[in-house]
Parts: structure tokens; C-alpha cells; sequence
């Protein structure tokens, strides 16, 4: 089979690997779909220190059921599935406070930009009827963006601030405006992100050639939002968050920030404004519940942008353009 094997930075292989064999408690799945991430993007700058070269990339992906070990009994050949990367060690001292993410011997399978991957039954989800592989492979940056808005807290009736109107703020904007936000406002300088988030039923704000503040007071009312996302993870965003969002509100990073980059923010403004700082940090116990809220939410507009697997640099290079929103690489 075909696999896109990071070796090291901006150094993307296409090469040959054997086809993998399942184990007892494993799935053999066809690829269909793999999603282009931010993370993708920092492990091609070799600045996400997740795992060492060399390595088959892709964490976002679909596909389709082909190979069962003895064990598995809730997945049989020809199931769509979505696939959640990383298995849990289920010992360490965060497995057993039931903090996951927090796993420290979290094992990553090999990824997605393959023709075939080979996983743990327990990190196959079979997609709900009427999901598309398409839509499927929204399925991981979904559950991220669902711990986000679940520790979030939204209050009924409040009113949210999305600063980045790439897929994660996109996602995060559509789980926001089913979760109690009366106004959900997206901030993004990229005129077809924007186009794509107006359509989604949201307000838009140009950050670049508005002011930001004085369109938030005028739409979101003079307060502020009680609860802003930061969806890209760049230090400005978290400033300009501190800046924005109600007295007594919620500020909450989703974003995966650059790690050499660090914000300025006053102590005494939080103090002042008596503010509350979240990060979420991955997707713990949310991928299931994300796999079934890919049936409530109207996600197929973030689509469209496709490249062949032979062409994945070339896909991780497109989003750090800026084109596209969910940008697929396909086998």
C-alpha cells in the first residue's frame, strides 16, 4: 500500500508500505477521506512534539471496514467508520482519573494518509446512516471542539465570540449555536471563510478592515460576549480575547499555538474583569458524541477542497495558505 511518512521537517514521503494484518482486537479499514489539520502543518515544521520521524501522518480520516480480528464482534467488513487516533494506556495515574488526554502512554497508531490503516477496535466508530465518509472524516476535529464548548459552559441565551473562521471555528461556531447561544459572531480575515460562515447563519466580522471591538459593542452589545473561543491559537487572538469578552466571561483556547510563542496579558486586567481561562487539550470521551452530532449539524459547506494522496505535502501546504476550510486528502 501507499502511505505519506513524515521523515522530518518540510520532508513528506510518498512510499510503499505492506499491507497490515489485524490482531485479535483489531480493524482493518480502507481509507476514504483524511483531513488536513493545523497539526498537520506544525509536524510537517517539525514543531509539534508528538512523535519522532519517520511516521505515517493523518489523524481526521474515514473509511471502510475490510478486515476483522477474531475478537471484534460490534464491526463487520463493510461498515463506514470514523477512526479516533491514540489509544489510552488505561493505567497511569491520569487513565485512572479519568483524564485520557492527559495519558502518559498514549500510543499513536500509524495514520491516515494511507490506502489502509490497522487500529484497535475500540477506536473505530461506525458512522450513523445518512453520514457521509466525507462529512465522517469531520468527526475528530468535531470531538475537539466539543470538549471545547463543553468546558466552555455556555450560558442559555449568551452570546459567543469565534475569533478564526477556519473548520475549528467554524465547528466550534455550529456546536455553539446548538448548545444555548442566541449570537454566535465569527471573526476572519479570509473573505471565502467568511462567505462560508455567513452561510452557516452566523455574523461576520473582517478583522483586518473593521474594527473588531467597536463591530463586537455594536452587534454583540456593549458588554461584550460572555464566552470567546480562540480557534486558531495565535498569541494576538488570546490578547485580543482578554480585551473583548464580558466582565466575569469565559475565555476558552482551542487552538494549537505555535510552542515557541507566548502572549502578553496583563494579571490585573483579569483580576479586573474577574475573567475565567480555559484550554482544551484533544477530544476525552467526546469522539462517540461527535460521531452522533454529525448528524444534527449542517457541516458540508466546510468541504470541497480535495487532493490525492500522492499530492499530501502539497494539501498541508493549501492550508497553511489559507485555502479551503476542511481540506481532504484522498487515496
Amino acid at each position: 500500500m501507499i502511505s505519506a511518512v513524515w521523515h522530518g521537517i518540510e520532508d513528506l514521503r510518498i512510499e510503499e508500505r505492506p499491507m497490515p494484518t489485524p490482531a485479535a482486537d483489531e480493524v482493518v479499514v480502507k481509507v476514504h477521506a483524511c483531513g488536513i489539520c493545523g497539526t498537520d502543518i506544525h509536524i510537517l515544521e517539525g514543531k509539534f512534539p508528538v512523535y519522532d520521524p519517520p511516521r505515517v501522518i493523518g489523524h481526521e480520516y474515514t473509511g471502510t471496514v475490510v478486515a476483522v480480528g477474531k475478537a471484534v464482534t460490534h464491526l463487520k467488513e463493510g461498515d463506514a467508520v470514523a477512526v479516533e487516533p491514540g489509544l489510552c494506556c488505561g493505567k497511569c495515574f491520569f487513565c485512572r482519573e479519568a483524564k485520557e488526554n492527559m495519558c502518559l502512554n498514549r500510543f499513536l497508531h500509524p495514520g491516515g494518509m494511507s490506502e489502509y490503516t490497522c487500529v484497535s477496535d475500540r477506536l473505530v466508530h461506525r458512522l450513523p446512516e445518512g453520514v457521509s465518509l466525507d462529512v465522517g472524516a469531520l468527526a475528530e476535529p468535531l470531538a475537539c471542539c466539543l470538549r471545547a464548548v463543553d468546558m466552555a459552559q455556555l450560558p442559555s441565551g449568551c452570546n459567543v465570540l469565534v475569533l478564526g473562521g477556519g473548520a475549528v471555528g467554524l465547528l466550534t461556531a455550529s456546536l455553539a449555536a446548538h448548545s444555548g447561544a442566541v449570537q454566535v459572531m465569527v471573526s476572519e480575515p479570509l473573505p471565502h471563510r467568511r462567505s462560508v460562515a455567513k452561510e452557516m447563519g452566523f455574523l461576520t466580522v473582517d478583522p483586518k478592515t473593521e474594527d473588531l471591538a467597536g463591530v463586537v459593542k455594536a452587534r454583540l452589545g456593549s458588554h461584550g460576549p460572555e464566552v470567546v473561543f480562540d480557534c486558531v491559537g495565535h498569541p494576538r487572538l488570546l490578547e485580543q480575547a482578554v480585551e473583548l469578552v464580558q466582565k466575569r466571561g469565559t475565555v476558552q483556547e482551542v487552538g494549537v499555538a505555535d510552542p515557541a510563542l507566548s502572549a502578553s496579558i496583563s494579571p490585573y486586567r483579569l483580576f479586573e474583569k474577574e475573567l475565567t481561562i480555559k484550554a482544551s487539550y484533544m477530544r476525552p470521551y467526546t469522539f462517540a458524541r461527535a460521531v452522533r452530532w454529525l448528524t444534527v449539524l449542517n457541516l458540508r459547506p466546510l468541504l470541497g477542497v480535495e487532493f490525492h494522496l500522492s499530492q499530501a505535502k502539497q494539501a498541508i501546504h493549501s492550508l497553511r495558505e489559507g485555502k479551503g476550510l476542511k481540506i481532504l486528502v484522498k487515496p
